[in-house]
């Protein structure tokens, strides 16, 4: 075995002899077809170092704010509030209209109890569906990226709010699902209307004679007044007062 054992050391050197003599071979004593091989392949591997240590990842730029910021909001309480409501006389409108209505004209024939199920039917629904409709829940502002940088920049932008500013006002439908409509600065008006529940307007006739006759109208009256924003809520009080000022 010991035999054995010094006859496969003794084969074995010359060839790891061999192997590294052929890897300190140089450039110069190899043909110049090898060697342009070989100085292209180390040329190869450094250029591949060298463009990965040169062009590091940058990490992402760190905003102060979102590139849609919050700007108006009615608070969660009165949200869940009317939605509830819108969908509570949809039920009383689907029951009195349906179900109660048709059995008393079944019953009594056309009648002064068959008209009062009728109205306790209609009217409420009626109303909420006039003074809740212009419920505004949310108002995003959009923000171009130098006004995310600190608050700083964003009260300089706000300070002289351009007129193209795009604003997204979430309001509700009858059904209590969000509608989001996009408006610019300059189409929105202050104005007074319903008793006082708008207090926004603009122009959607160009917006309507788009749409087809099966879509449903965009909104056009806003009803935006009590905001619960505890983030920056002086960009919605400037907005007001740019809306305002482009109007006068």
């Amino acid at each position: 075995m010991l035999v054995l054992g010094v006859l496969r050391r003794t084969q074995w050197t010359p060839l790891r002899r061999n192997v590294t003599n052929l890897q300190n071979v140089s450039c110069r004593s190899l043909p110049t077809r090898q060697k342009f091989r070989v100085c292209s392949l180390r040329f190869e591997t450094t250029a591949t170092k060298t463009d990965t240590q040169a062009s590091p990842k940058l990490p992402p730029p760190k905003f102060a704010f979102p590139e849609r910021l919050c700007v108006y909001h009615a608070g969660t309480g009165r949200i869940t509030f009317l939605a509830c409501l819108k969908l509570t006389t949809l039920f009383i409108f689907v029951f009195y209209g349906f179900v109660v209505t048709p059995a008393y004209f079944d019953k009594e024939g056309l009648s002064a109890t068959v008209l009062r199920t009728s109205l306790s039917a209609i009217i409420p629904m009626v109303f909420v569906a006039y003074t809740t409709a212009p419920f505004v829940s949310f108002v995003h502002m959009r923000l171009p990226p130098f006004a995310r940088q600190s608050e700083e920049m964003l009260r300089r932008f706000v300070r002289t709010l351009p007129p193209h500013t795009e604003l997204d006002i979430t309001t509700m439908s009858f059904i209590a699902k969000p509608r989001v409509s996009k408006v610019k600065l300059s189409d929105l008006r202050k104005t007074n209307e319903r008793v006082g529940i708008v207090n926004l307007a603009c122009d959607t006739a160009a917006e309507n004679a788009a749409r087809k006759w099966y879509m449903y109208r965009a909104v056009a009256k806003f009803n935006a007044q009590s905001n619960t924003v505890s983030r920056a809520p002086w960009v919605w009080e400037s907005i007001l007062s740019a809306i305002g000022k482009r109007q006068v």
